[in-house]
Order: structure tokens, then sequence, then C-alpha cells
């Protein structure tokens, strides 16, 4: 009743509701907020809040608030031609040109000492503090071991994805590119700010700030690309199969307005406090809106040929259609939207707002194709088909009879014999499709928890800071990057009291870890103890150091605090970085000393933050798949009211889900066997929510044809002719499907390329594979009565054939 009325409205006032949506569009655009302002930088920031990492990283800025670092931008100078290392001159040029010329890029004043951080032009600056190699009492610790490579480091106060940091960044950068640019033989030596960047000396950039540049610009491009991407592929593969221009503007308008509205809504919510929205949903919702807005379009538009080639008027046409389909649609849609929408109960932020989003952009999406456009299509006529426009019925003078385009006519033969073969061979079409997505199945179950969890490894290796943390690495301790900071919370004990002694109790507990340092994989800490680290920097500067490290590990405001860097022999963003700190998380309690018995020990840092993230995720992944499943089950059996069907329905999407998996595990690998780290951790979260929803779609547009069918041509035969009907349609809205999918890998991200290769190949396992064979021949199996007490479950009882009609393909009923 519903979608009849609907139908009367949109075929009888189409003008009407054309200008409801185009007044929807335009109040939007006024009303919304800009959206860089409304959207949220990271990964971390989205843990849930009693996360540990997260309470010891408050911990530590409320302790250390003069040492809690928000980000940091390094210079890695760095001479690797010469075995001996850096130059003399080299060292001329960072203490004449490069420093100067940072000091007066980041707004400090001519002449101030730039460690200092109570000056005002400091307070003014997004820099806390500037240090190097000339540094007192730390400098030399900028200095490699190897002699080869020496630091600047800049500690800003911003957070390491403020997008202020882009300025302060680019400047920096913009400085060194000028050098670059002046000729040596030109330099006159007298004007050393005009000295030129010595032959053979690399500057290289690092640091936290400087990967949360990379990060935010390179999900910005991403998102950009995939938009720009998804239109056109749209445009390109709906011209391919109707070849007719406006046919396919008017599915490209209705989700152009959809997705338009949608972002606009979404970002006035996030402006009231809402919702949150992290940086680049703008591209899963503009692929989802896009990808199943053209599908519901595409369903309705054929439903719609055919009851003008039934010799239907056109304004009835359009109102028949929109009955027939709406409330397929409209399942299909709740389908889809009910399992994304379960991502709201995960823990992790990013997942939460992700299923409100893409869910909101999918709701709005329905709406707009069950209105717009057959509003669109009612104004169009018969020009919607040009230029093979409907001819007029001769016999009665009404309706407009459609004329198949000889693509349409050669699917149509295809799927008719595909339909035969199921009749004849259905066991071996069945066994086929299963036995063909085995072997990647297996290998999907086999690797489902082989994931990447980093940062770095999103980049692509042309990103500065990918550059800046190689460079880094090549000749520091690789967890000098980010060190996992231990603080360490002994009621009634004061760390913060003046010695030239390091304390006893926290060189015992210093020289515990480090006798398990290659168990624990910790090569170096800092702390009062040790404040160089390990490091060889001569007695006097070592005796200054300890002094000072005083301030810096343990403070008089929190005397009972005491602080320990520890630094890791590996690369910190590593899964293997996240099995260390496990150990490290349970073993150094055992490692306290008598004398600091009763301490509290917190740790905090990017690997702690990394070990929540995955512990969060494996979590959500557990809860969150199982929601979707259940869900998604309930959801069909209310729909088929078949619950044996229904649970193979399940287990074939979960099956594709699985080949998916494992055939993209294995074609990421293939690309890069040696530096392969896994898939990126969100690509099983996303793959499974989206492809189990989506994938149930086409499900139930076969299902719901196959229930129409069989009242006219019999249990068999009825699974035969909807697929016949329905495989064109279907199988040119899983092409469109994958299609906007795969824009997803036209951005930059790891992963991004990941998902967007794993949803296009799961859509088109669903298209080819699952809904067309493995679906259908277990259906006629069923029918036929072969699955013996399956078949009987299900409601199939066959009959006894008499002697005329034995053979006969319809002799089940």
């Amino acid at each position: 009743m519903l979608f009849r009325q609907l139908g009367h409205i949109t075929s009888r006032h189409p003008s009407v509701v054309i200008g409801i949506w185009i007044v929807l569009l335009i109040a939007t655009f006024l009303q919304a907020p800009k959206w860089e302002s409304v959207v949220e930088n990271g990964e971390f920031a989205f843990l849930p809040r009693d996360s540990p990492s997260v309470v010891a990283e408050e911990l530590f800025r409320r302790t250390f608030p003069d040492h809690s670092v928000s980000s940091s931008v390094v210079l890695v100078l760095r001479r690797e031609a010469r075995r001996e290392g850096l130059l003399d001159e080299d060292y001329e040029f960072i203490r004449q040109v490069v420093v100067p010329g940072l000091r007066k890029t980041i707004g400090f004043s001519e002449g101030q000492d730039e460690h200092e951080e109570d000056s005002s032009s400091a307070d003014q600056s997004l820099v806390r503090k500037l240090s190097w190699r000339e540094t007192p009492h730390i400098g030399r610790l900028y200095d490699s071991p190897d002699g080869k490579a020496s630091l600047v480091v800049l500690e800003l106060k911003s957070e390491f994805l403020d997008e202020g940091n882009a300025v302060l960044i680019a400047d920096v950068e913009r400085f060194l590119t000028e050098r670059r640019h002046i000729p040596t033989s030109k330099t006159p030596s007298s004007d050393p700010t005009r000295m030129s960047i010595p032959q053979g000396l690399d500057i290289a950039f690092s640091g936290t700030a400087t990967f949360g540049r990379d990060i935010i610009r390179e999900a910005k491009n991403s998102a950009e690309s995939t938009e720009t991407w998804t239109v056109i592929l749209v445009i390109f593969l709906l011209l391919i199969m109707y070849r007719a221009p406006l046919l396919a503007v008017i599915p490209l308008l209705t989700v152009a307005v959809a997705g338009t509205v949608s972002i606009k809504l979404l970002s006035i919510a996030a402006d009231h406090g809402w919702v949150r929205l992290f940086n680049g949903i703008e591209a899963y919702v503009t692929v989802l809106v896009y990808g199943a807005g053209v599908d519901y379009c595409l369903f309705l538009i054929a439903r719609y040929r055919e009851e003008l080639e039934a010799g239907t008027e056109i304004e009835d046409a359009i109102s028949v259609a929109l009955t027939r389909v709406g409330s397929a649609l409209a399942a299909s849609a709740g389908t889809t939207m009910c399992g994304i929408g379960m991502m709201w109960f995960a823990e992790f932020g990013k997942f939460q707002q992700a299923g409100i989003a893409i869910a909101f952009g999918l709701l709005m999406t329905l709406c707009a194709s069950l209105t717009l456009t057959p509003a669109i299509l009612r104004l169009s006529g018969r020009w919607a088909f040009w230029p093979s426009l409907p001819a007029q019925r001769p016999a009665t003078g009404a309706g407009w009879v459609a004329r198949p385009d000889k693509f349409s006519r050669l699917l149509a033969i295809g799927w008719k014999r595909i339909g035969r073969l199921h009749l004849r061979r259905p066991w071996m079409m069945w066994l086929c499709s299963i036995l063909g997505m085995l072997p990647f199945s297996i290998l999907g179950l086999v690797f489902f928890g082989h994931l990447s969890y980093g940062l770095i490894s999103e980049l692509p290796d042309t990103a500065p800071c990918v550059q800046g943390a190689a460079a880094l690495q090549a000749h520091f301790p690789a967890g000098e990057v980010a060190p996992v900071r231990a603080i360490v919370n002994l009621p009634g004990r004061d760390f913060s009291k003046l010695s030239f002694r390091p304390p006893q109790d926290v060189v015992d507990f210093t020289d515990n870890i480090l006798a398990h340092g290659d168990e624990l994989g910790i090569q170096a800490i800092r702390s009062l103890a040790d404040p160089k680290g390990g490091r060889d920097i001569g007695r006097k500067l070592a005796q200054a150091v300890r002094m000072r490290a005083t301030k810096d590990y343990a403070t008089r405001e929190h005397p009972s605090v005491t602080r320990l860097d520890l630094i890791s022999a590996h690369d910190p963003f590593t899964r293997s970085s996240i099995q260390e700190f496990h150990r490290v998380r349970e073993e150094i309690p055992k490692l306290l000393p008598d004398s600091m018995a009763g301490a509290k020990i917190h740790l905090a840092g990017e690997t702690a933050n990394l070990s929540d993230l995955k512990e969060v995720t494996d979590r959500d992944q557990v809860r969150v798949n199982g929601l979707v499943t259940l869900v998604v089950f309930i959801i069909l059996w209310i729909l088929l009211k078949k619950p044996g069907i229904c649970s193979y329905l399940m287990f074939t999407v979960l099956f594709s889900y699985l080949a998916t998996l494992g055939c993209t595990f294995i074609f990421f690998w293939a690309l890069d066997p040696s530096g392969f780290s896994g898939l990126d951790w969100k690509v099983p979260m996303f793959l499974f929510t989206i492809l189990i929803a989506v994938g149930e779609d086409y499900n139930i547009f076969l299902l719901t044809r196959i229930e129409e069918e069989r009242l006219v041509h019999g249990p068999v035969e009825g699974i035969t002719v909807a697929l016949d009907r329905t495989g064109s349609i279907i199988s040119s809205c899983g092409i469109i499907m994958a299609g906007t999918f795969s824009s997803l890998m036209a951005g930059s991200l790891v992963g991004m390329d990941q998902l967007g290769f794993a949803l296009a190949l799961g859509v088109l396992f669903d298209t080819f594979l699952i809904r067309p064979i493995m679906v259908p021949s277990f259906l006629i199996l069923l029918a036929q009565g072969k699955l013996g007490i399956f078949s009987r479950l299900a409601g199939y009882v066959p009959e006894q054939p008499d002697a005329d009609s034995k053979g006969s393909v319809e002799e089940a009923v």
C-alpha cells in the first residue's frame, strides 16, 4: 500500500517531488559548515577513554607537562657515501645555516637560546623547543653513533594531527628548497646564510608532526580521487551497458543528490555534536551511496522497462514498477543499513562513526531512488531511452514498447543457457562453485589475523615521513622513533631530590630490564639511572646530563612518579613490536626490585596505543561480525520465512568473504613478497560488514523474484525463469558496484587500496559465482528432492511421476 501510494504521487506530481529535493539540496548547502572543521584525525584519538595507553598518556601529561611533547618535526642530515660520516663543513652548515634559518622560520627571535621555553617569541610560536647537537647538556645525543647523521628536532606544542602543523612544515621545506637552488660555486664565503647544501649531504624529514601532515594530506587526496573516479566509472559503465545517455544520467543524478545531501546533513549533525566524523569517512559514504544507489535505480528502471514492454502507459508503468519493486528495494536497503549499522556497537570510535554515517547515507539514497528517480523518469518520458526510443504499440495506440538492444538480447540468451545447464547438471554446477573457491577460503581462514598495524606502512613510499623514518632508523636505534614510556608511581618515594648519584632502586630496576633486553626486545633505557641511554658522551657531559635528568624524569610537583623511556631494538610500528610490548607489559612488573615493591606501572607511547588498538579492534571484529550475521539472518528469515534456505544464503556470503580475503592476501603479497607485512587492520572489518550486507542484496532480489515466478512456472522452472529475468540486471548492478568499490584504489593510502580491491573482488564473486551458480543450483536440488532430509525440511516433497511425465524437469513439487 505504501509503495502504491508513493508510485501514485511520483508519477502524477513529478515536478513537486523534484522541487522538494532541490529545496533540500540548497538548504543543506547553505546551512552545512565546512567539512574540514567538523572531522577529526588520527587513529588513537578514537580509542576508548579507559584504554590503558590512554590512561597512561593522561598521567604522563599531568606529571611531565614540560616534556609531554605533543608532536615533533625531525630533520635528519646524513652523509652515506663517506665511511667516516659527516664532514666539518656539514656541521658548519648546520650551525650557520640550518639552525639560524629554522629559528627565523619558526618565529624565534634572533640570538634567542632556542632550548629555553619561557620567552615571549617561543610562546607565540607553534614550536616549544629547537634542539640540536650544540644544545647544552644533551646535544651530543643528536649525533648518530656511526657519525653519519645528525638531528635537528623541533618539538611542537600542537598534536601531531593538528592541521596547523602543515603550514610550519611547508615553511621549513621551503627554506631547505631555497638552499638547494643556490649554486655551490656562486656562494660567497662572507655570507653564510646564502650557503647551499653541501654536495653529498642529504636532508630527510621525520617526526610525528610530519607523519600527521602526510597522513592528512594523503587521506584528503585519496578521498578526492575516490569521488572523482567513482563518478567517471559509473558514467562509463552505465553508458556501456545502456548506450542511452539520459538513462545513464538519471541514476547518476539521483546518487549525486543523495550523496551530497547525506554529507551536508552529517556535517550539520557533527557541528551540533550529535555524531563524530573522521577524516576520510566521506570516501566510504560516497562509494557505498554511489554503488548501492545506482543498483536501486537500475532495478527500478529494469522493472519500468518490463512494464513498458507489456504495453503499459508511461505514467502507469512508473506507478506499477515502484509498487512491485519498492518492497524489494526497501528490504535490500534495510538489510544493508542494519548490517552496516551494527558497527555502532563497536568500541573503536571510527567503526562506530562509519556505521552511523554509511547507514544514514544509504537511507537518503533509498529515499532518493524511490522518489527522485521515478519523478525524473516520468518527466523524461520515452526520451529516457534515446537513441533507442521505444516504439508505440500499434494494436492499441497506447503505451510504449521498449526496444531491447543487441547487448541485452545476448545477455538474455546467455542466462537462458545457464538456466538450462542448472536443470541438467545441478550437482556439477554446485560442486564446481564450491571447489573453485575452497582453496581461497582456506587461505582467508589461515591468514585472517595476519594484519598490519603499522602507521607509516599505510603511506606510499614517496611520502616524506616514510623516507625520513627510513633515514632515521638507518643510523639510530629503531625504537628511538617512538619509545615506550614506563611511568612508575611509588607512593611515599621522592624521586625529585637532586644528586650526582642516581637512585639505587631506579638503577636496579633499569639493570633488571636490560638483563632481559634480548627477551623483551629492549635495546636501551633512558631514566634517572642513565639519562643518556647507554651512549658514551664523556664523563663530564654525562654528569651534567644526569643532573638535568632529575627535572626530565621526575618532578617536584609529583615526586612519587618517575619515568623510564624503553627504546626498542625493532621498528615500533610492526606486528612483532606489539607482541614484544605484550611481553614487556607482563614481565617488567616482575622485575621491580624489592625496594620498589607496591609501585604501579603505566605504559604510554605509540606502541602501547597500537597494542590497545589491536585488542579493541579484535574484540570489535568478534562482536560486530556476530551481530551483522545475526541481524542479516533475522531479516532474511522475516522476508523469506524459510530458515533453512536463509542459513544456506548466509553460508554463501560467509564463504565468499573468506575466499575474497584469501585472494586479497595472496594478491598483495605477490606484489611485494619481502615487504608485505599483512593486510591493513581495517580491511577485515569493513570487508565483512559491507560484503555480507551488500552480498545478501542480490540474494534478496533473486529470491523475491523466484517466489513471484514459481507461482506461475512451478518450483523448479520458476528458479530458472527468475534467474533469466534478473540475470542481466543483477550482473549489471554487480559490475557497477564493483567499479565503484575499485575507485577506492585511486588514492595512495595502502589500506584503501587493499579494501577497494577486496570489495570489488567480493562483489564480483557474489555476482558471477554465488548468485547465478551456487544459490540456484542448491535451490534446484532442494526443489527436485535430491537433498533428502534437507529437501523435506525445506518443504519440498517430490511426487512419484507417472509414465507420461517421467523425465520431466518439473517432477518435483
